[in-house]
């Protein structure tokens, strides 16, 4: 299996490896796994909390970081807005990396 199967070359933008972009989404992944332990012994609350964070930090974080850049692109027809959405997902996980710091 190559990455390209995994990641098709029209959701990354040519600049960027495909391996750095498959390891931030599984490193987003597996850090909202840690929104398990907060169903407080209920799986469904468990499992509720994790998703929550995916689409959080995978979805919604990138979406409107590239919706906010979208102004660019009308102005430069060479701005990839592909390369907002994954800035928004790194962001995404500085934001998380930053909330597990204080949850305890």
């Amino acid at each position: 299996m190559k990455l390209t199967d995994i990641l098709p070359d029209s959701l990354v933008p040519k600049d960027i490896p495909k391996g750095l972009i498959l390891a931030l989404i599984v490193i987003i992944m597996l850090m909202s796994l840690s929104a398990y332990r907060y169903g407080q012994g209920n799986g469904v609350q468990g499992i509720l909390h994790v998703l929550e964070n995916w689409v959080l930090y995978l979805f919604l974080i990138p979406s409107f970081t590239a919706l906010v850049s979208m102004p660019i692109k009308y102005r430069d027809d060479s701005f990839d807005v592909r390369m907002a959405y994954y800035l928004g997902m790194f962001v995404g996980l500085l934001f998380m990396m930053a909330k597990l710091r204080y949850w305890r």
